[in-house]
């Protein structure tokens, strides 16, 4: 074999040494950014993922706090209503004495708080029902001290002998233990008439 020959042969030897290890640098490089891009795929998901989480959170977050600043406001409107139409009954049962059925009234409540005592209660009444708790204690034929100066809309307060049992039975009294189931009524007919409100 002829020197050239050889040459030639080292030549086109080193020449597939060189493509070879070029394909191989070409795989190589071609893998690395195959893999650089998963990994920057992956990463770019998780970065959403997790700006999207926290974009969520935020959201209910404000939704939260607006719902709670609308019940807030709700129950401040509810409370404000509750005391409006507590002043307006207190002022109405005020002038429950002025009534043409006071009369009637005031004998229901009498007996109501006599059927709770036993004969010999003392009757505390306005002085301005002293007459009036007279006749209805005579129509019951039920003869029981009677004391004036209560301080009250009407009603009366019925105590036994030795206090240890007081029945309260005024206008106020009846109202204040209404007042646990007056709430919830008023709340439930502001609702309806939010309801209302928004239908029109």
């Amino acid at each position: 074999m002829s020197l050239q020959h050889i040459l030639k042969a080292i030549a086109d030897d080193a020449e597939q040494q060189v493509r070879a290890i070029l394909e191989e640098a070409q795989t190589r490089r071609e893998t690395r950014l195959s893999e650089a891009r998963r990994q920057a795929d992956a990463l770019r998901a998780q970065i959403l993922a997790k700006a999207e989480a926290e974009a969520e959170q935020e959201r209910a977050r404000l939704l939260h706090r607006a719902r709670l600043a609308r019940m807030r406001k709700l129950v401040a409107v509810q409370e404000t209503a509750f005391q409006a139409a507590l002043q307006q009954a207190r002022a109405l049962l005020a002038q429950t004495r002025a009534r043409d059925d006071y009369p009637a009234i005031f004998a229901a409540l009498l007996r109501e708080a006599l059927a709770a005592h036993e004969p010999g209660a003392i009757i505390h009444v306005a002085d301005e029902d002293l007459a009036l708790a007279r006749g209805v204690l005579a129509e019951l034929g039920r003869d029981a001290p009677l004391a004036g100066g209560l301080t009250t809309w009407g009603g009366v307060e019925v105590h036994c002998p030795d206090d240890r049992i007081i029945t309260l039975n005024t206008l106020e009294s009846r109202l204040e233990r209404a007042e646990p189931d007056l709430r919830p009524l008023l709340a439930s007919l502001l609702k309806i008439g939010d309801a209302k409100d928004a239908d029109a």
